[in-house]
């Protein structure tokens, strides 16, 4: 049998049939490797779609929100808190909302923005309703404490969304806040004393003012205080010396009067 390198053709061949099946293993240790990597990049270009998408679309919410004016009263709101404009927005609230006390054709529940869809909500863009009190609600029975909200609304890509949640109206029971002074409270003030001011005589366009006024020359209103002074202290001199005869007061008051009268004999 002929060899080469000391190796029969044999050995050769063994050689060459190891050194092939391993670089058949290589060759599918590289293809699954290969595989992984591409269903990798795969999974992360989809995932970077959907954030990209997350990241741009409209995203509306429905929320209970106090008033600008009193924090026991509440709005009903609907906000675009995403970075494009909402289309279509159709929003309804399950069972529909119910005031404590409602105005005859301007129930919360008949709120066109409830009943027919909205063209857009711009980015950041808010629609508000008064809703009810939360001082009233407190006493009021057989009225929804709770809605699930069903929201659905699309983009200028036509994408479409469908988003189920719950809003619930004792979320802040029990809850203690700070109340603020806004200018709607200076606002309020204002109109409070435009009222009294209003109903005023002096302020009217015809008001009138009566004045009692008395007029005399100042020595003459400077004996007549004198006098009044002097009439007083003996009042009071006598009443003291009557109840406390040893008081410090009496001869006080004696001085007094001897001044004023000592004032007058000199006159």
């Amino acid at each position: 049998m002929d060899a080469f390198w000391g190796i029969s053709s044999t050995g050769w061949t063994a050689i060459y049939t190891l050194l092939t099946g391993g670089l058949l293993v290589v060759a599918v240790v590289a293809a699954v490797y290969a595989k992984r990597q591409w269903d990798t990049a795969r999974r992360q270009i989809a995932e970077a779609r959907i954030a990209s998408r997350e990241a741009s679309r409209p995203y509306v919410i429905v929320t209970i929100e106090p008033t600008v004016t009193s924090r026991t009263l509440f709005d009903l709101c609907i906000r675009n808190i995403g970075i494009r404009p909402a289309l279509d927005v159709r929003v309804e609230l399950d069972p529909a909302p119910v005031r404590v006390t409602e105005t005859d054709g301007l129930e919360i529940a008949k709120v066109k923005m409830l009943n027919e869809p909205i063209a857009m909500i711009a980015p950041g863009q808010e629609m508000r309703a008064f809703y009810d009190s939360h001082h009233e609600r407190a006493n009021a029975k057989d009225l929804p404490s709770a809605h699930r909200v069903s929201l659905t609304y699309g983009d200028s890509s036509d994408h479409r969304y469908e988003e189920v949640s719950l809003l619930d109206l004792d979320a802040m029971r029990g809850a203690m806040y700070v109340e603020e002074k806004t200018t709607h409270h200076v606002a309020k003030s204002l109109e409070e004393i435009k009222k009294v001011l209003k109903q005023a005589p002096l302020l009217s366009r015809r008001g009138r003012l009566t004045v009692d006024a008395v007029t005399e020359p100042r020595p003459v209103r400077d004996a007549r205080i004198a006098h009044e002074e002097y009439e007083s202290n003996v009042r009071r001199l006598e009443i003291i010396r009557q109840a406390t005869p040893d008081s410090p007061a009496v001869a006080d008051l004696e001085r007094k009067i001897g001044e004023y009268a000592s004032q007058q004999h000199d006159v």
